[in-house]
């Protein structure tokens, strides 16, 4: 991860926080609308101790893998469909406090068009309007590590299809 150091001193830095003090920095970096980057090129090596410092933790994920076997997790559709939402938050941002246009968006993600601009009030940007508005999708069912793999890869295929 890198910051400019005045970005990470107005997000308070790290939380103290058991685990996840990295996930949770990037989320509040989102939230106050600063652009956030997720490159796939990207790689980590990470140690192999099932015995960490962390309860919850890279570990504790690991020895849970070993005794569980892989873990379950939420199907990747609901992941898709708040990335488009979000998408389409940042697209309308400039045309708010439009009343139409807030209650179109509204009614796609579930909530009405005075609180969609309720919450553009509060975000100095776009991105910050984006990560702020859009709710996790709810019921999304867990599925296998296999299973989401299926999935994204036919996601995929959708994606390059719509393109071409």
């Amino acid at each position: 991860m890198a910051f400019r150091p005045g970005a990470y001193q107005a997000l308070g830095g790290f939380q103290p926080v058991p685990c996840g003090e990295d996930a949770a920095l990037l989320d509040d970096a989102g939230r106050a609308g600063l652009r956030v980057r997720r490159d796939p090129g990207m790689v980590v090596a990470t140690s192999s101790r099932r015995l960490g410092r962390a309860p919850g933790g890279m570990a504790a994920a690991l020895s849970a893998i070993d005794h569980h076997g892989a873990p379950s997790m939420p199907h990747p559709r609901g992941a898709a469909w708040q990335y488009r939402q979000q998408a389409e938050a940042r697209r309308i941002w400039a045309g708010l406090p439009d009343s139409f246009v807030a209650a179109r968006f509204g009614d796609r993600i579930g909530l009405t068009g005075d609180h969609v601009i309720g919450v553009a009030r509060d975000c100095p940007n776009a991105e910050a309007f984006a990560m702020r508005v859009v709710p996790a999708l709810p019921d999304i069912p867990d599925v296998t590590l296999v299973e989401a793999e299926h999935a994204l890869a036919t996601l995929e295929n959708q994606l390059c299809e719509q393109a071409v």
